[in-house]
């Protein structure tokens, strides 16, 4: 059962085991950091010292994991990701939040519940 209890910034994301499915598709089973998420925010066209939006900040999570679209699923554990990082969904997020949410999704994600958003799979 997931806690109603939100940290705001107390969380350290990055001693954390990743948990989800590895972002990384090379099947090296990389470990995503803080520097690499550095490098996708500039990649995805964000300067890497301004605040990001929320719909940037699920923009940047998509671009991380290369989904061309995303789902309902998606969008609610961004929001659950902002919530325990930041302390609640905010219109805009100081970078060093950005990037603990881009983290804290990239290491607990496990993928749309919907077999729809998943090929079709049964």
């Amino acid at each position: 059962m997931q806690q109603d209890h939100f940290t705001g910034g107390n969380l350290d994301v990055w001693s954390m085991p990743s948990t989800g499915m590895s972002w990384c598709e090379c099947g090296q089973d990389h470990e995503l950091t803080a520097a690499i998420v550095y490098k996708f925010i500039v990649e995805a066209g964000y300067e890497p010292r301004q605040r990001l939006t929320h719909g940037q900040l699920a923009d940047v999570i998509a671009y991380v994991w290369k989904y061309s679209e995303v789902c309902r699923f998606f969008h609610l554990a961004v929001e659950q990701a902002a919530k325990l990082v930041h302390g609640k969904v905010d219109k805009t997020y100081p970078l060093g939040h950005s990037v603990d949410i881009i983290g804290y999704f990239s290491k607990t994600w496990q993928g749309c519940p919907d077999a729809a958003c998943q090929g079709g799979e049964s």
